[in-house]
């Protein structure tokens, strides 16, 4: 067995170990077909040299759909630097929980504190470098409302032509929708849109929060 085969069991136990503690924590919800992922032009095009260049590089994906109020009738959305509008999320990395990356995802893009009150779905991401060796990590999906914080936009004078033309200056703009006016995302728009005005499916005996 290669190194790399080696290193990529490792992490695949370490993913497994992941979705399992998001199961503890948050119980039942949908568990999704692995996503194919990359290679992404801002990686190297081979594998990292160990286990724990790769978790630095990318560990994993967590993401949100960030209601404005816990009665989920309006969304928050970013336009991402390459075109397309999506919820906040990024790579998690390897001192954070999913949710902890979730949350900081958001503040980070909208400027929103947040609370998560729905894991909606998780699923294993298969990674694969140019180089073509690939290694699976974990993806969580999950939902929250604002708690706290303003909603910015971002001005870096990205030249990228989606944006340029969608939003002149700006390299992530911040939205606010409703049912009737949410754009085509980039991923998951009929399950944002079946989300919105439905009561949040949250449980106060839990203590998602402070995960």
């Amino acid at each position: 067995m290669s190194d790399w085969e080696s290193m990529a069991e490792e992490i695949e136990r370490r993913t497994d170990r992941v979705l399992s503690e998001l199961d503890e924590r948050w119980g039942d919800h949908e568990r999704r077909e692995p996503l194919q992922y990359g290679p992404s032009p801002v990686d190297p095009d081979g594998p990292p040299a160990s286990v724990a260049e790769q978790l630095e590089t990318m560990a994993g994906i967590a993401s949100v759909y960030v209601f404005y109020t816990d009665e989920r009738r309006e969304t928050v959305l970013v336009y991402n630097p390459g075109g397309g509008w999506e919820p906040p999320g990024g790579r998690i990395e390897p001192d954070q929980t999913p949710e902890e990356t979730a949350r900081a995802e958001a503040r980070e893009e909208t400027g929103a504190e947040i609370e998560l009150t729905e894991l909606v779905y998780t699923r294993r991401v298969e990674y694969t470098w140019a180089s073509g060796h690939s290694v699976a990590l974990p993806l969580a999906q999950f939902a929250g409302h604002r708690t706290d914080g303003r909603l910015q936009v971002e001005r870096e004078g990205n030249t990228h032509p989606a944006v340029s033309r969608a939003h002149p200056g700006l390299s992530r703009g911040t939205g606010l929708f409703d049912a009737e006016t949410l754009p085509e995302l980039r991923r998951d728009t009929e399950r944002v849109a079946s989300l919105l005005n439905e009561p949040p499916e949250w449980n106060p005996d839990g203590d998602h929060s402070s995960v």
